[in-house]
């Protein structure tokens, strides 16, 4: 683990990206059954031409391409950044983005002069989708708006894990200190039964709890006052806690059939069942805490998320920044909107989630408000990925 004004964010753009004179999609390349682990084969410039149309807008890639080339400016070009089982160097990745980004025909410059890549997986590949929500908000706690949203407690403590354990470079702990031992930050019971009351932490209060916890899912809102201000949210900090779906709780409790599991499915079941609520909310004892951001969502490459553009993926498997081709089969069941969003085209990672983890995971972003919440809530789509990297392998690819 994200303004409805922002160019890519609209719905109308999200509907044109996604609905609208999108091709339906033959079947999805079923995985080899001798296929032990993940993998990249190449394609030939034939091949990669059958198979690459992109069914999006150029504005909206030029705009994430933009994106992720500020975020790679940032680190050393010589960094060797993981490609499943090879690698690949950041100045290879900003030297196909920068070629793109003025390329009037990006799939012919990626067939012609670079290298498509497909990513072979033992397991299908799972596409699900994320999305930013819109909700009333206030600055100050009422009888209505009860539920608060906090920004980084003063007493939260970032650890560096690399510096206390070989093999843990890069990996953040958090926690809090107490009669001088670090200790495991606040789980979401403690903070929701109020140990954090008038800590000045708080940054908004909702009305909904139900969707005050779906925020922490989605990482960031669009959060709209009263008097008439919107305020932009995105992820800053979590308190350290493992991530638990109570989608998945309820599907082991039998309480919900596997087939049946959606967003909407689960905001349902929570309200239809108060006394449970407190319950299945605390089995996930993650909790995120937020910042606000002029241009948002911010995914966590630190830069704006593009609809239908950005994706979530495990950055210890696949590169942050990178281009993908991203096919994605609509499933057997049409949506409640009657159509499911298949889709080809190029899409950018950008981000990471706490669910998504492993090589057979990727989170699509699908903009802001009620349509993309539709479309991400209901995605649990088959697809297929392709990774664009350098044609030959003194441009970056190879191992470490």
């Amino acid at each position: 683990m994200r303004a409805a004004r922002q160019r890519g964010l609209r719905v109308a753009a999200l509907l044109a990206l996604t609905l609208v004179a999108c091709a339906q999609l033959p079947a999805s390349r079923q995985p080899s059954p001798d296929i032990q682990q993940p993998h990249l084969v190449s394609l030939t410039s034939d091949e990669c031409h059958a198979l690459v149309h992109d069914d999006a807008s150029l504005d909206s890639l030029r705009q994430a391409l933009a994106r992720s080339l500020d975020y790679l400016e940032h680190v050393p070009p010589d960094r060797q950044l993981p490609a499943l089982d090879q690698h690949v160097t950041v100045g290879a990745l900003q030297s196909i983005l920068t070629a793109l980004l003025g390329s009037s025909d990006p799939a012919q410059e990626v067939c012609d002069r670079l290298r498509l890549y497909r990513v072979e997986l033992p397991k299908p590949l799972l596409v699900t989708g994320y999305y930013q929500p819109e909700l009333p908000a206030s600055r100050e706690r009422t009888a209505r708006f009860q539920y608060p949203l906090y920004r980084t407690p003063s007493d939260l403590v970032d650890v560096d894990l690399g510096q206390f354990c070989d093999g843990c470079g890069g990996r953040t702990g958090h926690g809090r200190v107490q009669d001088g031992k670090l200790v495991p930050y606040y789980s979401r019971a403690e903070i929701d039964a109020g140990v954090l009351t008038g800590s000045g932490a708080e940054l908004a209060w909702l009305d909904d709890p139900v969707e005050a916890f779906f925020l922490h899912v989605q990482g960031s809102a669009l959060l709209r006052f009263d008097d008439g201000v919107h305020m932009e949210i995105s992820y800053s900090s979590s308190n350290g806690r493992p991530y638990t779906s109570i989608g998945r709780v309820l599907i082991d409790q039998g309480k919900m059939a596997r087939d049946a599991m959606s967003l909407s499915a689960l905001k349902d079941y929570l309200r239809t069942h108060p006394d449970e609520q407190a319950g299945l909310m605390a089995a996930n004892q993650r909790y995120i805490f937020f910042r606000t951001v002029v241009v948002g969502p911010i995914g966590s490459a630190g830069v704006p998320l593009t609809a239908g553009r950005s994706i979530a993926a495990d950055a210890s498997i696949y590169p942050p920044g990178a281009l993908t081709f991203l096919r994605i089969d609509p499933r057997d069941q049409p949506s409640a909107n009657g159509q499911q969003p298949a889709f080809q085209r190029f899409a950018v990672i950008q981000d990471t989630g706490t669910a998504i983890t492993g090589p057979n995971r990727i989170d699509v972003f699908w903009g802001a408000g009620s349509t993309a919440e539709t479309i991400a809530g209901e995605m649990r789509n088959p697809g297929e990925l392709y990774l664009v990297l350098p044609h030959e392998e003194p441009l970056g690819l190879g191992s470490p």
